[in-house]
């Protein structure tokens, strides 16, 4: 039985994490699937310890970079595993790949999981320097959307592998005694609903989708369902309370019931100011949600015909006017076309395993 070790687990439930478990789904019946991470605490934590997995917390490299590396070093010589998944935004760190390598690991797959710099200046300045060593270290080169491919590895990107951000359709599938179960259970029965799934940070945009939500609420009698954590979170709930909008506004965290939360949702609103393609985007099309998204967003999201792309540059009475649009829309299966461009579970666990089954 192959010995697997992924990074990219934190804290926050987030689109890494949700795609990190939908690997461990898709690994753990064949393989040991083992984690890495420098948080106390990490989604689906029980799930993983149930089922024989082994979580190994590392210092992290911000309170001290040696120690960092010994713990890094200590999981690889211990492990004795063979194959390092390593799921990143940046390679502001490429430590645990030469580690990786170090201690013999036979396969290690380098991920992209965004298209821009998140960090700071020194972020993105390791990136760089890093970007041209990665492949010294990396046995296969993966990413989420082209543009994250490029972030990653550069314009060549010729021998990265594409993997699609699959969801069980089964489990989004769109149905108006769910979508009227979910909205009484979440206190917005009777309301139109806008969703946005993301964790608080300044590049997702929150700001400016308060401002739109602003704009819905004098024409219609709507909520704002906010899922997600983050820096950003105590500042638009200030704003929120600015505007004397609270009541119509509900911060929902992270939360593990995503697809019967999307079932309340009649459209989501993501005004981002940049994205590869986000996993929420997947899970909204699958559940039949019309998507009114920023057109810094990827084009490689558009997997249905229910997206629609809005300059940041608009201003927010037209954003609204284009969510509200959406008023009478009776949302509807999208499975079949979402079959047709390979954003399945089956699809995925297909790639996966042939690439575990190469040659190392």
């Amino acid at each position: 039985m192959k010995k697997i070790l992924i990074e990219g687990m934190s804290s926050n439930l987030g689109g890494i994490e949700t795609y990190v478990h939908l690997l461990y789904t898709v690994l753990k019946d064949d393989a040991q699937v083992d984690f890495i991470t420098v948080d106390s605490q990490i989604p689906f934590e029980e799930e993983f310890l149930n089922h024989g997995c082994q979580i190994h917390r590392i210092t992290p490299r911000s309170k001290n970079v040696r120690q960092y590396c010994a713990d890094i070093d200590r999981v690889f010589q211990q492990g004795h595993y063979d194959v390092f998944w390593f799921n990143k935004t940046t390679l502001s760190s490429i430590y645990p790949l030469k580690a990786a390598k170090k201690h013999g690991v036979g396969r290690v797959i380098v991920h992209s999981h965004q298209s821009r710099n998140m960090g700071s200046f020194f972020t993105l300045i390791m990136h760089t320097l890093h970007r041209f060593r990665v492949s010294r270290y990396a046995d296969v080169k993966a990413a989420c959307s082209q543009e994250a491919a490029v972030w990653f590895f550069g314009k060549h990107t010729d021998d990265v592998v594409i993997f699609q951000n699959a969801v069980d359709t089964a489990r989004f599938e769109p149905s108006p005694a769910k979508q009227q179960a979910a909205k009484e259970m979440l206190g917005v029965e009777n309301r139109f609903v806008v969703g946005n799934i993301a964790r608080f940070s300044p590049e997702k945009n929150h700001t400016f989708l308060i401002e739109v939500f602003a704009e819905i609420l004098k024409k219609a009698d709507a909520h704002l369902l906010l899922c997600g954590e983050g820096q950003t979170m105590d500042a638009i709930r200030s704003l929120v309370a600015e505007k004397h909008i609270t009541e119509h506004v509900s911060f929902l965290g992270s939360r593990k019931d995503m697809p019967v939360v999307y079932q309340a949702m009649d459209v989501v609103v993501m005004p981002s100011l940049f994205e590869g393609l986000p996993f929420s985007l997947v899970e909204a099309q699958a559940a039949g949600i019309p998507c009114v998204v920023s057109d810094t967003v990827s084009p490689e999201s558009r997997l249905t015909d229910i997206i629609t792309y809005m300059s940041l540059q608009a201003d927010a009475s037209l954003w609204a006017q284009q969510v509200l649009s959406f008023c009478d829309y009776q949302k509807c299966s999208k499975k079949e076309q979402l079959q047709e461009k390979g954003f399945t579970v089956e699809a995925f666990a297909q790639k996966v395993k042939q690439i575990l089954k190469q040659e190392g």
